[in-house]
């Protein structure tokens, strides 16, 4: 993470399933993005929003792969720096929107969008083809009902 002008917020985690895609070969690849820290720039708008959000998090991707597709595992271990895949169609299943609420009256959501699949002529420990997966975070903040 870059460096970022902010205060770090306290969450609590609400809402963090997976989202699910379905491969053209079947596949369903269960994809979801973990939030480890949530800063708020200090400035707020005239509305009272931050002026920006901040996630340190890491993007989770995992295959639930058919039994027709498995095969001995690969000897040579996956390089993504040297071996190339192809990339792979697939439909949204389901999707969750993530949520986590601050102390401070906030909501923050992340909605994980994939935007690309790549799959390899490698397996797994598993015998499982190995796939690449980017996923994408569209983060929005609201304001939560007051309570008093």
């Amino acid at each position: 993470m870059s460096q970022f002008e902010g205060r770090e917020a306290d969450f609590v985690v609400v809402k963090e399933d997976y989202s699910r895609f379905l491969c053209k070969d079947g596949t369903i690849i269960k994809a979801k993005i973990v939030v480890k820290k949530i800063f708020f720039h200090p400035q707020k708008t005239p509305e009272g929003y931050p002026m920006s959000v901040a996630l340190d998090a890491i993007n989770v991707a995992v295959a639930v792969v058919p039994e027709s597709l498995k095969r001995t595992p690969s000897k040579e271990l996956y390089n993504p720096l040297t071996d190339k895949g192809k990339e792979i169609s697939f439909d949204e299943q389901q999707v969750h929107i993530q949520e986590y609420i601050t102390p401070d009256g906030f909501r923050v959501t992340v909605k994980p969008v994939v935007t690309k699949i790549m799959k390899y002529d490698k397996y797994n420990v598993y015998g499982e083809p190995i796939y690449n997966v980017n996923i994408q975070a569209i983060t929005n903040i609201e304001k939560m009902a007051s309570t008093a």
